[in-house]
């Protein structure tokens, strides 16, 4: 590909695919929510390989195409190529020299790009979105990788400069992307690695762990306007989570999240039912934040959880 004098190589890519999609059409908000969640995702891990991108004004650059609907990220074969397409070209010319000299944009944003598809890789094998369970680091002559469990014991490594970068993930980093993910409708995130594909794959059941479960943004579809505010409610779905610092516990239920806190006494209660499916029992809290203002998403002030499976876990919760 080729604009302007300038080079560009395809570095990674996101696509959803399903019928709806299987021309290349997709809804404008889907789309937009997707290039934005991608934009974000690969600003973020490029400043944790250079803290003086996170004032630089700069492009990164897409090329969107059919067959599924598919976001391809592309990459100059300079650092200052990128910056051709900004508003501040002079200081990314000076940033190429100072920071990163003689290495190319299409590192960095192949860096980047490893590392939204290495953490998503670790958030479905945990089940969790933060504090994992390292156990030890592996020396390598490459890099060293932290090896992480999930809850029955399986490790998988992880790149040790990647584990620490996910130390700093915001809550949600990854929420734009994959909330447009549906039943009909999967998300693949991919790099290119010396011309080999390494990708992940995403469905609607596993979307839930990806969602900020404290986001009370008010922008956006209201989730589940059936659940009013003050109504008994019975729902069925799965512990995802729990933790005693804020004495709460994560219902998976419709592939959102559901904060649900117990009306008395901890959270620790619950924690033989965590990662089974339960019939949650509680009162629907809507004004958690404004009693003026309708939440997004609601919380349910728990009475009584009833697991439906029998298969106890041992999990704790988060420390």
């Amino acid at each position: 590909m080729q604009t302007d004098d300038v080079e560009y190589e395809e570095v990674g890519f996101i696509k959803y695919s399903g019928d709806p999609v299987r021309a290349g059409i997709i809804d404008a908000r889907s789309a937009g929510s997707a290039l934005l969640g991608l934009d974000e995702a690969i600003r973020f891990f490029n400043v944790q390989q250079s803290p003086g991108l996170v004032n630089a004004e700069y492009d990164v650059p897409v090329q969107t195409r059919a067959g599924s609907w598919e976001a391809v990220l592309v990459a100059g074969t300079t650092v200052a190529a990128a910056f051709a397409l900004s508003y501040a070209k002079k200081a990314g010319e000076k940033m190429a020299e100072n920071d990163f000299k003689n290495v190319g944009l299409r590192e960095i944003l192949s860096k980047s790009m490893s590392a939204i598809v290495t953490l998503v890789r670790l958030i479905k094998h945990t089940e969790k979105s933060h504090e994992w369970n390292a156990t030890r680091v592996e020396p390598s002559l490459n890099s060293p990788s932290v090896l992480v469990a999930d809850e029955n014991g399986i490790e998988i490594p992880i790149p040790l400069d990647f584990y620490r970068w996910y130390q700093k993930i915001p809550p949600g980093l990854l929420s734009k992307m994959t909330s447009v993910i549906r039943t009909d409708r999967t998300l693949t995130i991919g790099t290119l690695q010396n011309g080999e594909v390494d990708s992940v794959l995403l469905v609607a059941g596993e979307r839930a762990l990806f969602e900020d479960s404290d986001d009370e943004d008010q922008d956006g579809e209201v989730l589940f306007p059936e659940l009013r505010h003050g109504d008994n409610v019975a729902l069925e779905g799965r512990l995802i989570r729990g933790s005693e610092k804020t004495n709460t516990v994560g219902l998976e239920y419709q592939g959102h999240v559901i904060n649900c806190i117990p009306a008395s006494g901890s959270v620790r209660k619950y924690k033989m039912a965590l990662f089974l499916r339960c019939r949650v029992e509680g009162m629907v809290v809507r004004h958690w934040k404004n009693k003026l203002i309708t939440d997004r998403r609601p919380r349910i002030i728990v009475d009584r959880v009833i697991p439906l499976q029998t298969d106890g876990q041992n999990k704790l919760f988060d420390q």
